[in-house]
């Protein structure tokens, strides 16, 4: 009967023991997160090449840097005025070598691209911006729609 008593307390502090470590451990996890995000919800991530960048949460919206950099090309061609743009991406794709046993993943691919523009209402202009977002992504020209901006 003491024996069975002593293995009935070891069960029970092994279940507190274990209860303690998860507690802790789901404690330790959510401050990790609480501490990877800066104030406004953003996430900052280190690229392969060591800079840093913040990826926007769900709650703000915010271009990315491509997106920004390609407004500010497309708005300084002649005609073109003001200029909005948002890209679309496919997600990583994985390519396999037949005669080998690598495999080669890809990083995000343009999937499309949308942009408003002053000028749009021009189909020389719209033609333009056409072309030059599907040279830059190296995407065919039906992926990118152009709109006049109001």
């Amino acid at each position: 009967m003491k024996l069975l008593m002593k293995n009935e307390t070891n069960i029970k502090d092994l279940f507190f023991k274990l209860i303690t470590v998860v507690i802790i451990a789901s404690m330790g996890l959510v401050l990790l997160n609480v501490m990877t995000q800066s104030k406004d919800g953003r996430k900052q991530i280190v690229d392969h090449d060591g800079g840093t960048e913040y990826i926007a949460s769900e709650e703000s919206t915010s271009a990315t840097r491509e997106e920004l950099r390609l407004s500010e090309i497309l708005s300084g061609i002649k005609g073109v005025g003001e200029a909005d743009v948002f890209i679309t991406y496919r997600d990583n794709v994985q390519t396999t070598n037949v005669f080998s046993s690598s495999v080669a993943k890809d990083g995000p691919k343009i999937n499309g691209v949308i942009v408003t523009a002053e000028g749009a209402n021009n189909v020389i202009i719209k033609n333009d911006i056409i072309n030059a977002v599907a040279c830059v992504f190296n995407i065919s020209a039906g992926n990118v729609t152009v709109f006049e901006k109001e």
